[in-house]
């Protein structure tokens, strides 16, 4: 029978009784063994032989959960969720933040469409615009329809054409417009999107 403390006792002389597969050696794969408490308790634990893995019959420590949250998500990881709950209710210890709020993710880096390269800074949240209005520049090349109206002649390009008024003596052009389209309304930039929580482990 083991001790009820371990206290000045050394393990070489107890472990069996401390945490044993009932005194029989682990099954075949893939079969677990139950483990038993030095008093003959069946424990929370199952176990096998590699392959079998490890089960738990119960909640998870606190520690447990600490050790699993500390391995796979390490300060400065990050989380997708369909729901809003906070990381840090599921993982006793660590510290979760909300980020990219209404931002697209992208690959942090240097990558090329074809056409040119970009770099995306990690962490940088001023890169793109829901809507964009077009500048000058950004037009493709096109032309307008001339339009003239009123009397007289002009003389282009040898050519006589009555498009003006007598203005002392002198043709000229009235009215001359250049038809105008467009109301120069921002054009939306978004893709389709699917939205989740995105939550970064910050302690």
């Amino acid at each position: 029978m083991a001790s009820n403390s371990l206290t000045n006792t050394n393990i070489s002389e107890t472990y069996v009784g401390v945490l044993h597969a009932n005194g029989a050696a682990l099954p075949p794969l893939p079969q677990q063994e139950d483990i038993y408490d030095g008093f003959g308790n069946k424990s929370a634990l199952k176990v096998g032989r590699a392959g079998a893995g490890i089960d738990v019959d119960g909640t998870l420590g606190a520690s447990f959960k600490a050790a699993i949250a500390e391995a796979i998500y390490p300060v400065g990881s990050v989380i997708f969720s369909q729901d809003n709950n906070n990381p840090g209710t599921r993982f006793t210890g660590t510290t979760w933040t909300q980020i990219s709020e209404g931002r697209f993710i992208a690959g942090t880096g240097t990558g090329n469409d074809g056409t040119e390269a970009k770099t995306i800074p990690a962490g940088n949240d001023t890169i793109g615009k829901y809507n964009h209005q077009l500048t000058t520049a950004e037009l493709p090349s096109h032309g307008h329809e001339a339009k003239f109206s009123g009397g007289g002649s002009v003389s282009l390009g040898g050519d006589t054409i009555g498009v003006g008024n007598s203005n002392n003596g002198n043709d000229r052009l009235s009215n001359d417009i250049v038809q105008n389209t467009g109301s120069g309304t921002p054009h939306n930039n978004m893709p389709p999107s699917f939205g989740l929580y995105v939550w970064q482990r910050t302690s």
